[in-house]
């Protein structure tokens, strides 16, 4: 429900956007591309956890005609890496700011609610060590949201990699 809602508004934003006229304009005040809608919409999960999904949308709405170098008839796409203490997001934009690729890295974040679940059911009494998220992003492909646990009990320990769009 959030993300029907969270959609809605950007639209809503889009609609006084493209009212003005010039497209081009709506980058400079860091609105997002309407394809990087798509990208939000596969990528961004009501269980993502926060830090995850604050960089997604700063991808989604990154005003390209900021990156250093731009010039819109020299390059083909530009890559930006977005930073968090705990990872990061690299995007690939194309000259008009539409998010072409993206390969996401974090460690230690929050696991989202279903995954937890799934952990205290088939893994009673083992315990969360660390976790990582990797997330990656392809027009014409699937989006892909990988956890890999590791879990200890005692002294043994089990990797465990589930991946969150199929939960």
């Amino acid at each position: 429900m959030k993300k029907v809602v969270s959609t809605l508004i950007v639209l809503g934003m889009f609609q006084v956007v493209f009212s003005q006229g010039d497209f081009d304009k709506s980058l400079e005040f860091g609105f997002p591309v309407v394809s990087n809608l798509t990208y939000l919409s596969e990528v961004s999960l009501a269980e993502t956890p926060n830090v995850v999904r604050k960089l997604q949308l700063k991808a989604a709405t990154f005003p390209i005609r900021n990156v250093d170098g731009y010039e819109r008839d020299e390059s083909d796409s530009f890559v930006v890496v977005h930073k968090a203490s705990n990872g990061g997001i690299i995007v690939n934009y194309d000259t008009h700011g539409e998010i072409l690729r993206t390969w996401e890295r974090f460690q230690n974040v929050s696991l989202p609610k279903p995954i937890r679940e799934l952990l205290a059911k088939k893994y009673k009494g083992w315990k969360i060590r660390e976790n990582r998220y990797r997330g990656s992003f392809a027009h014409g492909k699937a989006a892909k949201a990988l956890y890999r646990i590791k879990l200890v009990k005692g002294k043994k320990t089990k990797k465990i990699e589930l991946n969150a769009l199929e939960i």
